[in-house]
C-alpha cells in the first residue's frame, strides 16, 4: 500500500530520495535483504558521516553520504510495502536511530567549533520538535485519506505485533520510542488538540498545508545541512535551525490553529 493514495499526494520538499529509494528497492526485492538491514545500513552511513564531519575530512563526501542516508531511510519503508511486511519494530527502530543520529551530526558540528554543549542539545531538542510537526501532520493525514497506517496516531498503548514480528523486541522498542519521543508527541498533539484541520474525519489535511511543512521533514532538514557541508558553512548550522527555523515553524503553528479554530469557521459561516 501506498503512503497517501495518488489524489491526496502532495509535494513533499523532504522525500526528494523517494524515486532513488524506489529504484533501489525494485532491485533489492529478488534478494534477501529486508526493510531492517536496510535501517541498519542507513545508520551506518549516517555514523560514517558523522566521523568526516568532526574530523572535519571530506565534508563534501560527509554531505553526500547523508543524502545518501536519507535515500537509504526512505528506502527500508518502500522495502516493507513493496514486500506488504508492515513492521512496527521497523518503525520504531528507523525514529530510534534517526534520533541518535541527529544528535551525533550536530554535535559533531558543535563541538569543533565551540559551540556551548547547552546549545548544541536545545538545537537538537529544536530539530527533533520541528521534524515532529511534519511527521504529526503527515501521519494524520493518511489516516484521513485511507493511506498507511503503519504509523499511529498515538503511539501511548503497546501495538499488536504483526505475526512476522518479535513480540519481546516489539516492547522494547517501543518503550525506547516513547522515552525519545513520547513527550514530542505529546507537546504536538496538546498545541492541535481539538483543531478542526487535524481533527476532521472527512477533509484531509489540504495539500498546500503539508507541502509548507515538508520543509520540517528530516530529508530536507539534512539537505541543509549536506548544503553546509559542501559550501564549508557549518557556522550556519544552528542560527538556521534554533532561530530561523524555529520563527518559521511558530508562524506555521500559529497559521493552522487560527485557521483550524471554530470560531473563524463559524464566522465564515456567517459571512
Amino acid at each position: 500500500m501506498p503512503k497517501l493514495p495518488p489524489e491526496h499526494k502532495f509535494w513533499d520538499l523532504s522525500d526528494y530520495a523517494r524515486p532513488g529509494a524506489i529504484w533501489l528497492v525494485k532491485r533489492l526485492l529478488p534478494t534477501s535483504i529486508g526493510a531492517i538491514t536496510l535501517t541498519w545500513l542507513f545508520t551506518a552511513v549516517g555514523l560514517v558521516s558523522v566521523l568526516l564531519i568532526y574530523n572535519r575530512y571530506a565534508l563534501t563526501l560527509a554531505g553526500s553520504l547523508l543524502i545518501l542516508k536519507s535515500l537509504l531511510d526512505a528506502a527500508d519503508g518502500e522495502m516493507a510495502r513493496a514486500r506488504n511486511r508492515p513492521s512496527h519494530t521497523g518503525r520504531y527502530l528507523d525514529s530510534i536511530n534517526d534520533l541518535i543520529l541527529n544528535g551525533l551530526v550536530l554535535f559533531a558540528i558543535g563541538i569543533p567549533l565551540m559551540v556551548p554543549v547547552g546549545i548544541i542539545a536545545l538545537t537538537w531538542i529544536s530539530f527533533q520538535l520541528q521534524g515532529t510537526i511534519f511527521n504529526y501532520f503527515y501521519v494524520i493525514k493518511r489516516h484521513q485519506a485511507s493511506g498507511d497506517k503503519t504509523s499511529r496516531i498515538s503511539e501511548v498503548t503497546s501495538p499488536i505485533p504483526y505475526p512476522q514480528e518479535n513480540p519481546r523486541v516489539l516492547f522494547i522498542l517501543h518503550k525506547l520510542y516513547l522515552i525519545f519521543y513520547g513527550w514530542q508527541d505529546w507537546i504536538i498533539d496538546t498545541m492541535f488538540k481539538g483543531n478542526q484541520i487535524t481533527n476532521s474525519r472527512s477533509r484531509p489535511i489540504p495539500n498546500w498545508i503539508m507541502s509548507l511543512i515538508s520543509i520540517f521533514g528530516l530529508g530536507f532538514q539534512l539537505l541543509i545541512i549536506a548544503i553546509l557541508l559542501c559550501t564549508n558553512s557549518l557556522e550556519l548550522t544552528f542560527p538556521i535551525f534554533l532561530i530561523v527555523y524555529n520563527i518559521i515553524a511558530a508562524l506555521v503553528v500559529l497559521s493552522v490553529l487560527i485557521l483550524g479554530s471554530k470560531n473563524l469557521r463559524e464566522r465564515a459561516a456567517r459571512l
